[in-house]
Order: C-alpha cells, then structure tokens, then sequence
C-alpha cells in the first residue's frame, strides 16, 4: 500500500491534470444533480448521455467513412455537446406535453442506445473511441478537454449564481410563476442547457457510468441529510469532488478500473445521509 502511494506520487506529471479534470467534473455534476434529483429527472440524465455517446458515433462514422486517418477530438466533443442541449432542450424544456415525460425520456434513451450500438458495429478502426467514453478513461485526459470542463464549469456557475432565483422559482412552482409573468420554457431551457453542456465533456474524461452516478448520488446524499436547498448545492459539489479524487487516487493504488472505483466510492459517501434519516425518523 505504502509503496504503490509513493509510486503514485512519483507520477505527478501524469496523472495531476486528469486528477483535476475528474475534480472539476465532480464538483460540477454533483451540483447539478441537486435540481436532477429535486426535479425528478433523473433519468433525462441517462437519455442525454446515450444522445452525446450518439454524436460521437455519428462523428466516428463520417470520419471513417471519409478515410479521415487522424482523430478530430474537439469535432468529437463539439458534436457530442451539440447532441446533448439539443436533447436537453427537447426532453427538458419543450418536451411534448401531451406525452407523459417518462415516455418521451424512456423512448429517446431506447432509441439513442440502438441508433449507438447499431453505429459501433458499423465501427472498423475507432471503437476504442467508445470504450474510453463508456468506463471511463479518466488516467489519460489530455489538458485540452481539461480546458474544456473548467470552461463548461465556470460557464454553469456563473448562470446558475446570477440566475438562482429564477431557476428555482420556475422549477418547484411552475405556475405560480407563470401567473407572475415569468417564461418559465425560457428558464427550463437555460437549467437544462447547462446540463446538456456539461454532460459530453465529462462523459469524455470520466465515462458515461460515472457521469450519471455523480448526477445523483453527491445530491442524493447531500439532500438525505438535510441541509437545506442553497447549502444542498455546495454539500453536493463537496462529495463529488471526494468522490472523483478519491475514488482516481483509489483506483491507482488498488489497480482498479478509475470510473467504477469513483462510483463506487460516491455510494459510499451516500451512506452518511441515509443514516442520518433513518435516525431521524
């Protein structure tokens, strides 16, 4: 143990700016998922992530289909995200409302996750491509999408400090501030954009898997414990950032797959919570 955390350290230079990527992303899906888990779209969160993993293949495809030998990363990720608000704005925002949500979320998650599966068999030279997005490949992640995240990061928290008031308003009473006049479509479409932008670059240094467990459990374990609805945010963002370099730091001593160990080490710090209810009553 005490040798395989001295190697690590020796490995600063190769592993401090994915350790950073996979803090920033915590931090920023954990706060997050506090209006995931309130607004009991949870799922929505599921269905973006399999649209993302879609734009990928798409983007795949067409490069193969071109003979484009090199790796275009940032096309990629542009796709991706491109995907993502679109599909956030849809399912989120401007949803048909004669559809019961669940139904318009399980139906684009169904038909996202055959349109992906039916594009990676199509795959010849960049299926690996998939692999690092779906389980994480968080050892390895270039300073580029690094870059990426803390601009998504900085750009969601700057919307939602200046917007609080409004964003949590139009989510848990909707007409109410409807009768007042406010466009309540316009600010669902702003909370559920920055979701969508924050999905694909994080989904591309962590893995699909862990992007949707920090979507949860940090905001699931924060609100178990009853903070109140500002501080629940921060609390959230706290155990995402534990979580993600817990769970890196893990995952290298133990040699352990990086994305499962950060999940797992996530439902973990969920257990505080759920004790503290259930002593609570």
């Amino acid at each position: 143990m005490t040798s395989a955390l001295q190697g690590f350290l020796d490995a600063r230079e190769i592993w401090e700016i994915p350790l950073a990527a996979s803090v920033v992303a915590g931090a920023l899906l954990g706060a997050l998922g506090v209006y995931v888990v309130l607004r009991r779209t949870v799922f929505v969160s599921a269905a973006l992530t399999q649209l993302s993993t879609l734009g990928l293949v798409a983007t795949l495809l067409v490069e193969e289909r071109f003979h484009i030998e090199t790796e275009h990363p940032s096309e990629q990720l542009a796709v991706a995200m491109a995907c993502s608000v679109l599909g956030a704005l849809v399912l989120g925002a401007f949803r048909p409302r004669r559809l019961p949500a669940e139904a318009t979320v399980g139906a684009s998650w169904v038909v996202a996750s055959s349109l992906v599966v039916l594009g990676a068999s199509r795959l010849v030279h960049a299926a690996h491509d998939l692999g690092g997005l779906v389980f994480g490949n968080a050892v390895a992640v270039p300073a580029s999408d690094l870059a990426v995240i803390a601009v998504v990061a900085a750009l969601a928290t700057a919307v939602h400090l200046l917007f609080a008031k409004e964003l949590a308003f139009v989510s848990f009473d909707p007409e109410t501030a409807a009768s007042l006049g406010m466009r309540v479509p316009l600010w669902d479409a702003v909370l559920f954009a920055t979701l969508g932008l924050a999905i694909p670059p994080a989904a591309r240094a962590l893995g699909a898997l862990p992007v949707f467990a920090f979507l949860t459990l940090p905001a699931s374990g924060a609100l178990l414990l009853k903070v109140g609805f500002r501080p629940a945010f921060n609390v959230a963002a706290g155990i995402g950032v534990v979580a993600a370099a817990g769970g890196y730091v893990l995952s290298w001593v133990w040699e352990l797959p990086t994305g499962a160990t950060m999940v797992a080490l996530a439902a973990v710090l969920v257990v505080p919570g759920a004790l503290y209810r259930l002593a609570r009553g």
